[in-house]
């Protein structure tokens, strides 16, 4: 992609009925935090540019980030698993497990407490990726791993521990054992620090007698409050 290419591009999405705020693509093509933020509104369904964002969130790839600045590794981070993201929906996996592990590397190599990303999930991302590469029991020993690593914990909003009981559940669902699913989503719950608002739409989730284990979970995600909202200790 050249500079006439992305400038075209970022009218595209400027002149949109989005109207992001210009100072978001005020530095220009040769700016690295430009271009993963244009390629994250390429990829929405209205602007159906999946391979131009591929092209831009790749050349982020090798970018240098501020290691003193969350934001900035923050942003990086994201690019990254967005990428992978969009390669797993593509079945493109060797690629996709190869980005989120990058992804991984970078949120593991600083100690800060990330403003959106959530180590947890980037770590699930790993997890759904190995079980479409049918690598299971490494996506479990991983799990195993971290609720080995950070159980004992004298804190409780980690969110190692909710993605990782959360994976266990959902696999627990694929494989139908419906009651083995509600035990691990409470698990995964008492590791989130749960609004009063939600504890009695997720009590009459759990409490379901029926075994769609789906729609148990599906209940159950409905009712818990967005995991960005909450103040994670990890």
């Amino acid at each position: 992609m050249n500079n006439r290419d992305f400038h075209a591009l970022t009218h595209l999405v400027i002149d949109s009925q989005i109207k992001p705020p210009l100072s978001l693509f005020a530095k220009g093509f040769d700016d690295w935090h430009v271009r993963a933020r244009l390629a994250h509104f390429l990829i929405m369904p209205q602007f159906n540019k999946k391979q131009e964002s591929i092209e831009l969130f790749r050349s982020v790839v090798e970018a240098e980030v501020n290691p003193n600045s969350s934001e900035d590794i923050e942003e990086k981070i994201y690019a990254l698993q967005h990428l992978s993201l969009i390669l797993r929906d593509d079945k493109l996996l060797d690629d996709a497990l190869h980005y989120i592990n990058l992804s991984i590397e970078l949120v593991e190599e600083y100690d800060f407490l990330y403003k959106y990303i959530l180590r947890g999930e980037i770590w699930a991302d790993r997890w759904n990726i190995l079980i479409r590469q049918h690598k299971t029991d490494l996506a479990v020993d991983e799990v195993e791993d971290k609720i080995t690593a950070y159980s004992h914990l004298p804190i409780k909003n980690i969110s190692y521990l909710y993605y990782g009981y959360r994976f266990l559940a959902q696999l627990a669902a694929a494989n139908f054992h419906t009651a083995d699913a509600i035990e691990m989503m409470k698990k995964a719950l008492s590791y989130m620090a749960v609004p009063e608002q939600n504890k009695k739409a997720l009590e009459k989730a759990m409490s379901a007698t029926h075994d769609n284990a789906s729609w148990i979970l599906q209940e159950i995600d409905k009712a818990t409050p967005l995991p960005a909202s909450i103040k994670w200790d990890i």
